[in-house]
């Protein structure tokens, strides 16, 4: 059986412990099918013979290694005190079975925050007595296809080269796609290789926050849609996102934005009509998050919300924040305005470290690109041009002082601003001869380029997912150079 396209389907099939005493060795037998091995308490050394011919390796704590089917280990602990080995056990079904595994990949190890999440599952099926066997079935099969994506894509990596950031960066990705599941984040630090400390601090490089916030954040915005959705009780909301104790989260609840979990619903349930942009409303719990940030758009939702008069001729600095906080104000959910601006603010001022740490004072154009041409944003520009230019820490370019929006048509006009450094905001399909490009336009000489997908559309939820997309994109030289052996 395959899935279709000719690779090999897997099938979970278990988990097995074994002692392993200090600098002893354990024989893992020879077997008909995959298994992931690792150790949460000691490194480990294996040695290996099978599909893959004779190979070595060293396992650091807390990396886990592929093993092939028909494949015998020998598993050495290098550490002064007992420990225990740990394997998960899959079938692959599909042509060539061993040999098709050791062709996707040799013996690397690879640090995957995703192995205590597929146990999890495995127990927490267990734990139910077969009372839902499909459901358990199907989230354990989830886990384990995600552990092997996870698995393949950081084994792509040059054998024996670890990035604390790309570990921190998968952490990150797992919250954010999986905010209810249970993480233990004392865990994963210490199966970071280094010091909790250096990971905590990786982590605040990627996002701003620490990994409690960070998840917390995204719970809570979770639990705002789930309360005004469907009113389901507390109780229900807090299982959902993640909480076995609910008391325990209306308390978080009530500490982080100002209000019960039952006033919340009360005061929804009360709100006013508002005409604002979804992404507005989203922060709120009031629509569905924008999921395909960067994804084209029609053109008439493009255009950026048109805000209050007194905004618009308010002095440049975080009217971005100021239409979030009005916004609270019209709900009468200030508190949460107040959270989520919060948050924001502190992501602001991380992305304006990097922007200084990496460029200086050096002048920037921010430009958006779409099938019309180009639009020119200046610091007035009480949308992307205050966000950026202003709370995002990129200087702006004298010739764009005072201005809020110029629309062009050719590069050659955006480079007559007389700016060699720009911010492309490209929306729709990327344009990866854009840096060649505008070298064209201006002169290769002291050249740069940024170039990052955005949808067109200008709301909360939006801003929110461009500076974490800028943050990332100014952190791939330290992804490529953060490596340990």
């Amino acid at each position: 059986m395959s899935d279709g396209l000719g690779l090999p389907a897997l099938h979970y099939l278990g988990e097995q412990r074994l002692a392993l005493g200090a600098r002893r060795t354990v024989e893992v037998p020879s077997v008909r099918y995959g298994r992931f091995v690792w150790s949460d308490s000691c490194s480990l050394l294996a040695v290996g013979e099978g599909v893959r011919g004779r190979w070595s390796c060293r396992v650091a704590q807390g990396e886990v290694l592929l093993l092939c089917p028909d494949e015998q280990v020998w598993v050495t602990s290098l550490s002064d005190h007992a420990g225990e080995l740990r394997l998960l056990h899959f079938e692959t079904r599909g042509e060539g079975h061993g040999h098709s595994i050791a062709s996707w990949v040799p013996p690397v190890p690879v640090r995957l925050p995703g192995v205590e999440p597929a146990l999890q599952a495995r127990a927490d099926g267990a734990a139910n007595g077969g009372s839902a066997p499909l459901i358990d079935f199907f989230r354990i099969q989830a886990h384990l296809y995600e552990l092997m994506a996870a698995y393949l894509s950081g084994a792509r990596r040059r054998p024996g080269q670890y990035s604390l950031l790309s570990y921190a960066e998968q952490v990150r990705s797992q919250m954010a796609a999986h905010s209810e599941r249970e993480y233990s984040i004392e865990l994963i630090a210490r199966n970071s290789g280094v010091s909790p400390h250096r990971f905590y601090e990786a982590f605040r490089l990627l996002t701003g926050l620490t990994p409690h916030k960070y998840l917390s954040a995204l719970r809570l915005r979770k639990a705002l849609r789930l309360l005004a959705g469907d009113f389901r009780s507390v109780a229900e909301v807090a299982h959902a996102v993640g909480y076995e104790d609910e008391f325990y989260f209306s308390r978080v609840f009530k500490r982080e934005l100002g209000l019960a979990p039952s006033a919340f619903v009360r005061q929804i349930r009360a709100r006013p009509d508002v005409n604002v942009p979804c992404g507005d409303l989203a922060i709120f719990g009031l629509a569905a998050p924008p999921h395909e940030a960067a994804e084209p758009v029609p053109e008439s939702a493009a255009s950026p919300p048109a805000c209050p008069r007194e905004e618009e001729e308010a002095p440049p600095g975080a009217a971005w924040s100021r239409r979030v906080r009005k916004l609270g104000q019209l709900l009468g959910l200030e508190s949460v305005a107040a959270h989520w601006t919060a948050i924001m603010e502190r992501r602001l001022c991380h992305l304006k470290g990097l922007v200084r740490s990496r460029f200086g004072d050096t002048p920037f154009l921010v430009v958006g690109v779409d099938t019309d041409g180009y639009r020119v944003f200046g610091p007035r520009h009480p949308g992307l041009g205050d966000l950026l230019y202003i709370s995002g820490g990129f200087t702006p370019c004298r010739t764009v002082h005072g201005l809020r929006e110029v629309r062009v048509a050719s590069l050659d006009e955006v480079a007559a601003f007389g700016c060699r450094t720009a911010l492309f905001l490209v929306q729709g399909r990327a344009r990866p001869s854009l840096p060649a490009e505008w070298a064209d336009a201006v002169g290769p000489e002291g050249t740069r380029c940024l170039a990052v997908g955005w949808c067109g559309v200008e709301d909360a939820a939006r801003y929110e997912w461009l500076v974490e997309r800028l943050t990332l994109h100014l952190l791939e030289p330290e992804f490529a150079a953060d490596t340990s052996g």
